[in-house]
């Protein structure tokens, strides 16, 4: 029989997009993070693949697109590190990542590296009316990282999650 001190302990990989939807993704994890003892690793994707594809149909310029990323690389930090703030206020430790290319790849490829047990990411409420206008980047990939992941993805839609997590 296994002493409890040898289990493996779980470990959540959270993708973040500085949506509403993965922030509050971030704050679910925490919570679980906190309740289960489990690690947690953000990661930020910058989405180069659909920069490039922008560049090659010539709808950004080759120095917009370097421009592009290097603000998406600082947007990236800056949600990381809130990321990480809002584990730190609940007493969770927590890591975190900043990536560069296609986001459901480097995100599947993220969650086997640190060997996750679990991907959680932000669910966008799709209102009526509001299908055409643009959706935040995990949503738009939700299912290609279900489908892909060979492990389970925890999709995260909570009413009122900034009462539930101030409170937690």
């Amino acid at each position: 029989m296994k002493d409890k001190s040898e289990e493996k302990s779980k470990k959540l990989l959270v993708a973040i997009n500085g949506s509403d939807a993965s922030i509050h993704a971030a704050m679910y994890a925490v919570m679980l993070a906190r309740t289960y003892k489990a690690e947690l690793k953000f990661v930020y994707v910058i989405d180069s693949a659909t920069i490039r594809y922008l560049g090659m149909n010539q709808m950004l310029a080759k120095d917009e697109q370097v421009d592009y990323k290097v603000d998406l690389a600082y947007e990236g930090q800056n949600y990381l590190e809130y990321a990480v703030s809002l584990a730190a206020s609940k007493g969770v430790i927590a890591q975190s990542e900043l990536k560069d290319g296609s986001v459901v790849t480097e995100i599947i490829k993220s969650a086997n590296d640190f060997e996750a047990d679990m991907i959680v990411i932000g669910g966008a409420d799709k209102k009526k009316g509001q299908q055409l206008i643009k959706r935040n980047v995990h949503s738009s990939h939700e299912s290609d990282i279900i489908e892909n992941s060979k492990i389970p993805v925890l999709v995260v839609k909570v009413e009122d999650i900034e009462t539930k997590f101030k409170v937690f």
